[in-house]
This record gives C-alpha cells, sequence and structure tokens, in this order.
C-alpha cells in the first residue's frame, strides 16, 4: 500500500519519467483494548498451510511421422513484497501521523479490521499502509523495524508519527471510529503560521496538477513533444515563484524561521532548475539537462527534510 503523493511530487516524478523515455535522463524529482505502544516478547507468525508448487507438465505423442508436445503455462510469479520501511518513509513523506495495519490476507475478520483502519486514516487526514504478517520477507523487516521484544500480532493497528516512530498500537479488531479518533490525538499541534503555509502549498498544488496531465501526454520523441513539455515545465517553474513568493510573506515562529526561510529558498532554486531543464530540452542538450535532474534530486531531498521537520502538509518537493 502506498499513500497518495501531493500533486507537486507527481508533477516532477512523471516530468522525470517522460524525459527518462525521451533521452535516458535522471529522475528529479488494529477483544479490542488500548495500550502505549511498549516493547513485548516477538511471535513470529507463519503459515503451517503448505505450499503449493506449479511445474509444467509435458506430455509428448509420437506416432510415425509426427511428435506433439503440450506444456502447460507456467503460473505468473508474484511481484516481490513492498519494503517496510520504503511504503512507512513514503506515508510519512505527506502525513506527520500514518496508520498501519497488520493483517492475515487468509482471515475474513482480518481484511475487515484492514478496511475499518484504512477508512479511519482516512477520516483522521493520516497516511495508511497495510502489511501481511504471514508474508516472511514483510514479517522480518517488521520484527527488525519494532525491535526484537515487540509481539505482532492481527489483527492489529499500529500508529507511527515522524522520524518513523511508533507512537501507539491497537490490538484486535478495532473500527474506523476508533482509528481515526487515535490517529487524531496523536497530530501535532499546528500553529498558525505552517497552517498558512499548508493552504499555500495545496492551492498551488491544484495547479501543477493539471500541468502533470500536460506533461504525461507530451510526446518526447518528437520535436513538438519536446516543445510542448518545456512550455509545461517553464509554466511549473513560474508557479513555483508564486508559490515561494507567497510563502515568503509568511511570518514563521522564530524557532522555525531559519528552517522555513531554506525551504522558500529551495523552491526558488527549484524554480529557477526548471526553467533551465526546460530550455535544454528546447535545444536538444540531454546532457545538460541530465546534470539538472542530478542537482534537483539532491535539493528535493532537502526541501522535503525540512517540510517534514516543520511540519507543512502539502509542502513537499
Amino acid at each position: 500500500m502506498k499513500s497518495t503523493p501531493t500533486p507537486r511530487a507527481r508533477f516532477i516524478a512523471v516530468i522525470a519519467l517522460i524525459v527518462v523515455a525521451g533521452g535516458g535522463l535522471l529522475v528529479f524529482l488494529n477483544t479490542q483494548g488500548t495500550k502505549s505502544a511498549k516493547p513485548h516478547l516477538i511471535r513470529t507468525q507463519t503459515s503451517t498451510e503448505p505450499r503449493t508448487q506449479t511445474s509444467k507438465t509435458t506430455s509428448t505423442t509420437a506416432t510415425t511421422n509426427t511428435t506433439t508436445t503440450t506444456a502447460k503455462p507456467r503460473s505468473k510469479p508474484k511481484p516481490a513484497p513492498t519494503s517496510v520501511a520504503t511504503a512507512l518513509d513514503g506515508a510519512l513523506l505527506n502525513h506527520a501521523v500514518v496508520v498501519v495495519s497488520l493483517y492475515s490476507p487468509e482471515v475474513s475478520t482480518d481484511t475487515a479490521a484492514m478496511s475499518e483502519a484504512r477508512a479511519g486514516a482516512a477520516a483522521a487526514n493520516a497516511g495508511f499502509v497495510a502489511f501481511n504478517i504471514y508474508d516472511e520477507k514483510l514479517a522480518r523487516q517488521l520484527a527488525s523495524l519494532l525491535g526484537a521484544d515487540f509481539d505482532i500480532t492481527n489483527p492489529e493497528v499500529l500508529f507511527f508519527k515522524r522520524p518513523r516512530t511508533l507512537a501507539f498500537e491497537l490490538q484486535g479488531f478495532v473500527d474506523s471510529q476508533v482509528v481515526a479518533q487515535a490517529a487524531s490525538d496523536l497530530h501535532p499541534a499546528i500553529e498558525f503560521w505552517a497552517s498558512e503555509a499548508g493552504g499555500i502549498c495545496k492551492h498551488y498544488g491544484t495547479s501543477l496538477g493539471t500541468l502533470e496531465a500536460k506533461v504525461r501526454n507530451s510526446d518526447l520523441t518528437a520535436t513538438a513533444g519536446q516543445t510542448e513539455a518545456a512550455v509545461a515545465m517553464d509554466q511549473a517553474a513560474a508557479l513555483f515563484n508564486k508559490e515561494a513568493q507567497a510563502l515568503g510573506a509568511i511570518k514563521a515562529s522564530a524557532a522555525e524561521a531559519k528552517s522555513f526561510a531554506e525551504v522558500v529558498a529551495g523552491y526558488r532554486q527549484a524554480a529557477t532548475n526548471m526553467s533551465s531543464e526546460a530550455q535544454a530540452l528546447r535545444r536538444n542538450d540531454l546532457t545538460a539537462a541530465r546534470a539538472i535532474e542530478t542537482r534537483n534530486a539532491v535539493l528535493a531531498i532537502s526541501i522535503n527534510s525540512l517540510v517534514a521537520k516543520l511540519n507543512l502538509s502539502g509542502c513537499s518537493a
């Protein structure tokens, strides 16, 4: 599972994917009871149901002149499970609180509990991810994350806060209202200036979503497509500059003023880099565009770290 990224993050990702396609560029960018989180004795749960392997069966019919061989198609391999840390960190990037559902897909009450946890997270504007604890790889990753003394059960709901800290847990079947209340109680108090900044980011994020579609539909194998993508990137750069100007007018608290100023400066630099990349596309200079993508990837990591620290909802790069 993964959380939904902001329009700004989706826009940057789409630009990177399309540019890569056109010239090989680097990517730019839950009994119901409650208890506080504490260590337990770990209990690793593994399924005792025997695994069924699918093998290829071949039958051969021979005659004097012909030989016919028929093979049953192999079943498609299951996709590799999502990394626990990757999924959790991705959700924490855009949400101060993330709800984690631990479940078994073979137990109907577990899947129902997972649905309740998902609904509760959405109601509290929290992130959500779910992990099948009977997947051996995911179970090992969870054990490593939670510690050797933590008792993993199912169904269970865990609540994480930044930076990837277990803050609360609920064991057994828990309905969505309880999950929503617990998640809401864990949300950090947001200062007025931070709330104002988050509103600005969300406003411009909507417009960036429109430009995202334009870039996605551009064909970079053709000159016209390159021009179309460059125009959209220039428009996005202009939006980043306007966003930075609006954010710069906000007076952050004294304790956070320096970090907030760095976020604003990062936005301005991102806008400059995006304009430069658009110019590189127009002249088909993929080497220059690749170098700009590298700088923006590093810049995005820095901005996102500051945004998480300041709890600026919707402002991730």
